[in-house]
């Protein structure tokens, strides 16, 4: 089944803007596209003919309307007051033309400095470990972090911080995050029993995720770390329309297969003017715990050659050891250890680079 993305841009794609021979994806006529659960709200730039307006709203809507899991359609112009458009045609200065104005949305989060998104292409090339590590890092660097489990179908920030218990208290209404290791964390996984499988289509992720992120009691602070599902689906889409992502950073082996899979999340957030951070290079070389020889087992440093190539920081490579595996399974994140390993070495020199990419913003 198609994703509700494809959806809604092949229902755009059937609509056109009358006599143009363009539809409305190809004239630029949609400014933006807001899922709030089953309700969609969609903002057009049109010109100022009422009849067409009129028409192209009727046709949006009753489109819309056939999609599975949409129970309502709102269509707003994008220069209506109060919209976020500009002002009426009568009191702009005659001769200038109109800029198309994108309308104001609900943002979460706005109590932190930076919201970075930790993405990856596909599943199983560490993105959460790279998320926990970095979070912890930070941490011990003296900065106030939090972490934001996004994850739907496949949570696992509470098995690798130790949280795979632990349920989160209520404070009226809202939820209190958890707290280990100096990171204040909420996960689906600390909300739902660990063996239960989350079987939701599109909008119901989209408004579970905007629960976690309105209801939780966010401390704010300099940093919040959003693990990411893998791939470019609904929950990327969702996150990118109710938060003001800073930038991502995107993890990947250095194999071609993962690195493939990872340059399209670069071209993803490109789409959705969110900036690239930089790529992390994981399982970059296996160090053997007896003679602390390393093994290219997935090769190494086709991250950093492919962060060249396509104009992305490279922000550093971490290898594959032991202690991760067993950091993760136990709850214990190895940047949690007071001893400075080679490790907690790439970890540390990732977030001064992530910092350093950060300040260039």
């Amino acid at each position: 089944m198609a994703s509700l993305e494809e959806q809604f841009e092949q229902a755009l794609m059937e609509i056109q803007l009358a006599d143009s021979g363009k539809h409305l994806l190809d004239a630029e006529a949609v400014t933006e596209c807001i899922v709030a659960g089953e309700n969609v709200t969609i903002t057009l730039d049109l010109p100022s003919d009422e009849q067409l307006r009129k028409s192209i709203s009727e046709q949006v809507e009753n489109r819309f309307m056939q999609i599975e899991g949409i129970a309502s359609v709102r269509i707003q112009m994008a220069d209506q007051p109060g919209n976020g458009g500009q002002a009426p045609p009568s009191q702009e200065a005659p001769g200038v033309p109109r800029a198309p104005q994108r309308p104001q949305r609900q943002t979460y989060l706005e109590n932190y400095d930076a919201i970075i998104a930790v993405s990856s292409g596909k599943g199983g090339v560490g993105k959460s470990t790279v998320s926990v590590n970095l979070a912890v890092t930070l941490v011990k660097m003296g900065h106030k972090v939090s972490l934001f489990d996004s994850d739907i179908y496949g949570p696992s920030i509470p098995i690798m911080m130790g949280l795979r218990s632990s349920k989160p208290q209520m404070e009226g209404d809202a939820i209190v995050p958890l707290e280990k290791y100096g990171v204040s964390l909420m996960s689906i996984g600390n909300l739902v029993e660990e063996s239960a499988a989350t079987i939701w289509r599109g909008p119901i992720v989209h408004q579970v995720i905007e629960q976690l992120l309105r209801d939780t009691k966010w401390p704010g602070g300099e940093f919040m770390i959003i693990d990411l599902p893998p791939g470019t689906g609904d929950a990327q889409l969702t996150l990118t329309q109710l938060l003001e992502i800073t930038g991502a950073l995107i993890v990947s082996t250095p194999q071609d297969v993962a690195l493939l899979d990872a340059l399209k999340g670069v071209s993803m957030f490109n789409k959705v003017d969110v900036p690239i951070l930089g790529l992390v290079e994981n399982m970059s070389g296996f160090v053997c715990p007896h003679c602390n020889e390393e093994t290219p087992i997935f090769d190494k440093g086709n991250a950093q050659r492919a962060s060249g190539q396509h104009n992305v920081p490279f922000l550093g490579r971490v290898p594959i050891e032991l202690a991760i595996r067993e950091g993760g399974d136990n709850g214990a994140p190895v940047a949690t250890s007071k001893e400075e390993t080679n490790t907690s070495k790439a970890f540390k020199e990732i977030a001064e680079n992530l910092i350093t990419e950060l300040n260039n913003l």
